[in-house]
């Protein structure tokens, strides 16, 4: 089994519902950030590979990041759902206010 780092990543004007959770099987997470960066740079050189959805909080926001949580999985997929669920965990805590006052003013509707 594999473990895996999971990195939450948010853009500090709205970290609230601004944010995506990166997954890597490196322990150590700045050298995770270092290398994005890096593969940021030689994407743009020459625009070859996939674009990966945290360059753009590397690119475009003021981020930050942290390790938010690590465990081992067996496959990636695992990894990958359990990335997810941190993800709708997060946002949900993240609005829980807004949630809630929604829900109240769908009752006085």
């Amino acid at each position: 089994m594999k473990q895996y780092n999971f990195i939450k990543l948010s853009n500090n004007n709205n970290a609230q519902r601004d944010f995506i959770i990166d997954l890597t099987t490196m322990t150590n997470v700045k050298l995770r950030m270092a290398i994005l960066k890096s593969q940021l740079k030689k994407y743009r050189l020459n625009h070859k590979g996939l674009y990966r959805p945290t360059w753009y909080y590397l690119e475009n926001c003021d981020y930050s990041y942290y390790c938010i949580d690590t465990q081992e999985f067996a496959t990636y997929n695992e990894a990958r759902e359990h990335a997810t669920a941190i993800y709708n965990r997060e946002f949900i805590k993240m609005n829980k206010k807004n949630i809630d006052m929604k829900k109240n003013s769908l009752l006085f509707d």
